[in-house]
């Protein structure tokens, strides 16, 4: 089965329901029972599928034989029988033994456990290993074996079990949660993980397995028993007798008013490391244990009997000194409730890492849609200047373009250069000289509808009112019938009008005098015609509207559009910004068999205008019909907060949130988290993002929070040094690359040179990089 509750969810609640699910088990089973559960904590070099295109490879070369922690959860259900010297076969307990196991198994079903009853021969293997302590799908094979008063020994490695209470004196909390909270740093304050969480952190072990026995004791005679040693305590008047009846009676209550079940538990964490390390780890453990408040047996002699009760279904060895009486509650807050997170099981995944730096798949779309947990594709990607939010997009356009996948962006830094060389894609820059052209007006008659005819609307308004103005409803309706006038007369056979801006633009001033004086309505003729002369033939922007743009860019694949020179220009950006959205939406429905992604960096910001608002509203809406996603990327706080059209058009239409290091904006999340409908659980994960000790024998990341749908997780974007290269955004890196790809004439063959000549020149990468780019060629030594 699968622990519910996945490793650093910061769900309380998911422990609180496991504890119930668990609680419903016992009482399901009754008395007689045994209820055993085994969580064994195992490293496994991780050995990844192989890929076929060059920066997968390295990725996958990056992080193979990476010790990746994996977590095997066993149920084990044991029906006691009366000891005698002979056993008595009874067909009605074997078939009510049957029944409670196909009960229990419909329960863990029901929460999502995945149980699976073991075969004949997966029993026999899972004992084999428990024996040899080795886990997981590899070859292993029985050592010698030496028990002593203190371990046993295997070969060369350690086993010593580790009983969590001695029955003489329990050394126990007065209270239990069913989960505990990290105190590593501010940061992290509060946030809730499993009561044995730090055998995730335990040092230098090579398997875990922590055994958890619950023995359901016929009830009526238990409390008969606790009432007859209630009175023996009470006869003696004796201040350790009175704290005896004091915690008979308080138990009696608890049992009496919440309908608990007493329950016999032992717990024992059995721990295999070389022999050498064995105290470390051993150590690690009892320290982890008093800082929760329980004082471990330090006298366990009998380490083969707690090695042997190990065993699944051999709880029924344990001794009367390795059990404790308590009540079920208590007794299952101590189970272990975590799991590690999995590949998702889809077609269409993107590769991250988990929090313990191993590579993980999920699928950012279609899963979450076939599941309800997502409505639409889109995606609002959020983080401050250096929190990686460049590397992260690169990281998911490269595992994007794996796919059948169109994507577009408009960017306004230079951060997809790289990525777009390495794949072959068209790189459009914007200058006075070359500036970038498109026609908008020039369709035809199939291609005018209703949404191309707001679409130009819109864009005759932004052209005369500026991205922060607006139009009144006359004057939509005046330029909305100027436009329909405009084609209907176009389309006329033999009518030789040349679709442009130009030709809209002369026939407007003709056609606009006309509906004002038939309608007797207020209209800016002259604002109308001085404002937008600058688009017209001599005017200074001349041939944006003017010029078919390349027709060819429908059919590529990858397409950035590189706006850096027009940040400051209030009148060109948003106009630029809106011609390249409508070549997006002409692939969007010419490339029916595609994926599509519009990624909008900081460039959407010039959209935020009343205006533009129905038209964001309307591509954010309609993209989902044509297999696509928009992606809108920012790093202002200014741009969500007291913006209603960002969350009107843009945040209400994003199923998907991004956020990466939101420390900056902490003091002002309140506002954040309302505008994203961030709950507080998902702020705690959100403020766990690079706080984690989790650092070691990593190269260098960034964490990231995905939330698909109402709940996120957090996930590491690391890569391969080949990788880092392609998305860097420094400069001086850029140009060091660019001169090996130009000298060895491809990405993969100047990426290997580049690295090779690193490790042979002995210098820092910063200096190398510095070396190469003063002499503008590549390094010969």
């Amino acid at each position: 089965m699968k622990n519910p509750v996945v490793q650093y969810a910061a769900a309380a609640g998911d422990y609180d329901e496991f504890q119930n699910l668990l609680t419903g088990i016992i009482k399901i089973l009754g008395d007689g029972y045994l209820l055993q559960k085994q969580d064994i904590l195992h490293k496994t070099p991780f050995d990844p599928a192989p890929a076929a295109e060059y920066l997968q490879q390295k990725f996958n070369a990056h992080f193979a034989g990476r010790a990746a922690l994996r977590t095997d959860t066993y149920l084990t259900i044991t029906r006691q029988v009366k000891k005698g010297r002979f056993y008595t076969y009874d067909p009605k307990q074997l078939r009510d033994f049957r029944t409670a196991v196909h009960k229990v198994t419909d329960v863990l079903k029901a929460a999502k456990c995945e149980p699976s009853i073991l075969s004949e021969k997966q029993i026999t293997e899972l004992v084999r290993r428990i024996l040899a302590m080795r886990f997981g799908n590899g070859p292993f094979s029985l050592n010698n074996f030496k028990p002593t008063d203190t371990d046993i020994r295997m070969g060369e490695r350690s086993v010593r079990c580790i009983p969590l209470v001695n029955s003489d004196n329990v050394d126990m909390p007065g209270e239990l949660g069913t989960f505990t909270e990290l105190n590593e740093n501010e940061a992290v304050r509060g946030f809730p993980v499993d009561m044995l969480s730090f055998l995730y952190k335990v040092p230098a072990f090579e398997a875990i397995l922590y055994n958890q026995v619950i023995e359901i004791p016929a009830q009526q005679a238990t409390l008969n028993k606790l009432e007859v040693k209630r009175k023996r305590h009470s006869g003696i008047p004796d201040p350790a007798n009175a704290l005896c009846v004091e915690d008979i009676d308080l138990l009696l209550k608890d049992v009496a008013r919440n309908g608990q079940l007493l329950v016999n538990v032992h717990y024992s964490i059995i721990v295999a490391a070389p022999a050498t390390d064995i105290q470390k780890s051993v150590n690690y453990v009892e320290s982890a244990l008093f800082q929760l408040g329980i004082i471990p047996n330090q006298n366990a002699y009998n380490q083969l009997e707690l090695f042997r009760a190990a065993m699944p279904g051999n709880g029924v060895e344990l001794k009367n000194y390795d059990w404790f009486l308590t009540t079920s509650d208590a007794a299952l807050c101590l189970f272990f409730k975590e799991r590690a997170m999995e590949d998702e099981p889809s077609s269409f995944r993107i590769r991250l890492t988990d929090r313990q730096g191993i590579p993980v798949a999920i699928d950012p779309a279609d899963l979450p849609m076939r599941t309800g947990r997502i409505n639409n594709r889109n995606k609002f990607v959020l983080g401050p200047s250096g929190s990686g939010k460049s590397f992260f997009m690169n990281s998911l356009v490269e595992q994007y373009l794996l796919f059948n996948m169109d994507v577009v962006i408009v960017d306004v830094g230079h951060s997809y250069s790289g990525l777009c060389a390495y794949y072959g894609g068209k790189y459009i820059t914007w200058s006075d000289e070359r500036p970038i052209t498109m026609n908008p007006f020039l369709i035809t008659g199939d291609e005018y509808n209703l949404e191309k005819k707001d679409n130009l609307v819109t864009l005759i308004a932004l052209l005369w009112k500026g991205a922060g103005g607006s139009v009144s409803t006359i004057e939509r309706d005046v330029l909305t019938a100027t436009i329909s006038v405009y084609y209907a007369s176009a389309f006329l056979d033999g009518s030789g009008v040349d679709l442009s801006f130009n030709s809209f633009y002369e026939f407007a001033l003709e056609k606009i005098p006309e509906i004002k004086s038939e309608e007797r309505i207020p209209f800016d003729l002259d604002e109308f015609r001085y404002v937008l002369k600058k688009f017209y033939r001599g005017g200074e922007y001349e041939s944006i509207l003017n010029e078919t743009s390349d027709q060819s860019l429908l059919n590529e694949r990858f397409v950035v559009y590189e706006i850096d020179a027009l940040q400051d220009n209030l009148v060109l950006l948003p106009i630029v910004t809106l011609i390249i959205m409508d070549v997006f939406i002409q692939k969007m429905r010419n490339r029916r068999n595609q994926r599509k992604a519009l990624i909008l960096e900081e460039a959407w910001r010039a959209l935020m205008s009343p205006i533009m608002a129905n038209f964001l509203l309307y591509l954010n809406k309609t993209v989902r019909k044509f297999w696509g996603e928009i992606i809108e990327v920012t790093q202002e706080l200014s741009d969500i907060i007291g913006n209603p059209i960002v969350k009107d058009s843009i945040i209400n239409n994003s199923d998907t949130v991004i956020l990466l290091d939101q420390r900056k904006f902490r003091d002002n999340y309140g506002e954040i988290a309302k505008v994203l409908s961030i709950s507080a659980t998902e702020q705690r994960k959100i403020f766990t993002i690079n706080q984690l000790d989790n650092r070691e024998s990593r190269a260098r990341f960034n964490e990231v929070y995905i939330r698909r749908g109402s709940t996120g997780e957090v996930y590491g974007v690391e890569v391969s040094r080949q990788q880092y290269y392609v998305y860097t955004t420094e400069k001086p890196e850029k140009n060091a690359v660019h001169i090996y790809v130009q000298h060895y004439g491809s990405y993969p063959a100047a990426l290997d040179a580049f690295l090779a000549d690193i490790e042979r020149s002995g210098l820092p990468a910063g200096d190398f990089v510095q070396k190469i780019n003063q002499q503008n060629k590549p390094l010969i030594l």
